[in-house]
Parts: structure tokens; sequence; C-alpha cells
């Protein structure tokens, strides 16, 4: 029978500070037991109690480590990259779901937003039902963790829906409120995709600007590079200053992947002046809608797809790039700070 343990129950069983057991999970991931997402929350599993122990004996005493590291470290805030594009059309969603899924094989807890204002509908394509939505943690008070619902491979989903629009005319104290509400997740998993809506409303804007990296999902259509370009100049004008990314979506052959991506990056570079790194390609490939139809993921459907072997190349391309001090603080807290100014 699995044992399940909130983190005050592991501090109790394992004699370590809260702080300190977080700052284990965000060091030393390969060497504890996954969390279990159940009823909306995560749990460390029983097994985690053993693992916890060797770990701090093999870190070094609590004592030692307790006076070097400052706080914001110890908790380990997760890694927020929002997955985006300047029109709609090009597989921003389905990408952004299977890359979840994807990290989510390669160990690390992951949590998807369902930040697309009009056409939320990551839920549709995982094959769940949820009852709530993001609309409720402003009309109906509701914590983030009330409204998390288990997806394909253990990944946690944040569902968007029917109503979700009105989040994109929010009034600045609600858009705080939503922020704060986010806030809470990053402590609860390695890695927050926000799949966010195209164009620049108040509600998109929020997300991308608050993000530690945004991925920007391109086609060949020559209207996707366009548009993805003025999306990143208003981003760029707004101050963003994080890592951008590409991968191009629905191509035939390698060559029209890397002629979209430079095409891209070259603009960007010439008349923005700052650089967008390339981290993968995408195939077109009949299984993604077959596995819409079937309201699959296609790296579930198939996981030895090309679509889905081309996603799980992006998320180790992702990886690598990850930063450290990305776990220093929050990022929803800090954009909240700015718009509270």
């Amino acid at each position: 029978m699995t044992t399940y343990l909130s983190i005050e129950d592991l501090a109790r069983e394992t004699a370590l500070e809260e702080s300190l057991i977080r700052f284990y999970e965000s060091e030393y991931p390969q060497r504890l037991p996954k969390k279990i997402l159940k009823g909306g929350v995560l749990f460390f599993d029983g097994l985690a109690v053993d693992a916890f122990k060797q770990v701090h004996q093999l870190h070094g005493t609590n004592a030692a480590l307790s006076e070097k590291a400052t706080p914001a470290l110890q908790k380990g805030y997760a890694r927020v990259l929002a997955v985006t594009s300047g029109k709609g059309g090009v597989g921003k969603t389905n990408i952004a779901l299977n890359l979840a899924i994807e990290f989510q094989r390669l160990g690390k807890m992951v949590l998807v937003v369902d930040a697309d204002l009009g056409m939320a509908n990551i839920h549709l394509l995982a094959g769940i039902h949820p009852e709530h939505n993001l609309k409720d943690i402003i009309t109906a008070g509701l914590k983030v963790s009330e409204i998390i619902v288990e997806g394909p491979e253990g990944i946690g989903i944040v569902p968007g829906g029917a109503g979700v629009l009105a989040l994109a005319d929010s009034t600045p104290v609600e858009r705080v409120r939503m922020l704060a509400a986010l806030e809470d997740m990053e402590l609860a998993a390695d890695i927050v995709i926000v799949d966010t809506g195209a164009g620049m409303s108040t509600g998109v804007r929020d997300f991308l600007l608050s993000a530690d990296e945004i991925l920007f999902v391109l086609t060949p259509d020559i209207t996707s590079l366009a548009d993805a370009y003025g999306l990143l100049k208003a981003l760029h004008h707004e101050n963003y200053g994080g890592p951008v990314y590409s991968v191009v979506n629905m191509v035939t052959t390698l060559q029209q992947s890397a002629d979209v991506a430079l095409r891209f990056s070259g603009c960007v570079r010439q008349f923005l002046g700052r650089e967008v790194v390339n981290v993968g390609y995408i195939l077109k490939d009949a299984t993604v809608g077959a596995a819409t139809v079937n309201r699959t993921p296609f790296s579930v459907y198939d996981k030895e797809a090309r679509v889905s072997k081309n996603v799980r190349n992006l998320a180790a391309s992702l990886l690598q790039k990850d930063m450290p001090e990305l776990k220093l603080n929050s990022a929803f807290k800090r954009y909240m700070n700015l718009i509270k100014r």
C-alpha cells in the first residue's frame, strides 16, 4: 500500500528541516523518488524517508548547510517556461503538453498552466474533464492546489476553460491575485510550463513577462514569423530580459527547419539586438491528428512516432540549458512586485 507523506510528515519522520528537504529536492533529484500527485496535491512517497536520510548523510550535517544556504536556495523554485507564438494554429498547445510529458519522463515534476485565455484546450488534448479552471482562482477564491488535475504520465495540469477569456481584462488587483496564486506552484514542481495565447493582451503579457524563459513556436508560414517577431518586439520594449528560444514546427525537411530558424533569429538580432537560440524542430507527422481525435497526447499515443522523438529531443535540449540560479526566486513573484509599483 502506498504511503503519502506531506512535507511536514517527511520532516517529522526524517528529523530534517523543511527548508533542508526543499534544498535536497533541488540538488539531488536523481537520488530521490518522484512525488505523487493525489487530489490536486503533491505528496512524497513513503520510500522518500530513507532516501532523504541517505542524501543528508551524503551531503553533510544539517547545521553546516543551514548556516551557509540562503532561504531562497533552500526552497528551490521551479523553472517557469512560457510556450508562445505570434499567431494561432502553429501547434503551440500540443507542443506544450507533450513537452511536459517528456520532461516528466526525464525525471522532472512538471505542471502545465493552460493560460491560452481565448482557446483553452489542453484538457481536451489530455483527455481529462476538470471541474475547475484558472478563473475560479479569482471568482471563487480557490487555490491553485484545488484546481490542479493529474494528467498523462503524472504531469499536473492547471486547466483553462470557458469564461477564462475574461481574465484578459482583469483588474490590477485580480492580476496580482492570480500571480500570487501561481507562485505556490513554483514550490511544488521542478518545471512550470505556461501555454499562453497569441497576441499581447494584458493577460497574455503577464504570463510572458513573468516567465524565466520563453519558447517561440514557429512554422514555415511567413505570417508565423512576422507575428512572432511582432510579439517579441513588444516584449523587448517591455524590457523582457530572459532567454528566448525557438522551435520550428510542421516542417518537411531539416533544411526547411534551419532556414526558418535562421531567418527569425537573424531578424531579431539585426533589429532588436538580442539572440534567439533554436532548440529543435518537429517534422510533420500524421500521428498528431490521430492522437488528437483520440484525445490523447501524441507522445503517449505513439511514443516511438517521429513527432514524439522530436519533442523528446526538444526536452533534452532545453534541460541542457537549465540555469540553477532560477531556483533562487519566484518568477511570478518577481513580476508581481513590478506591476504593484
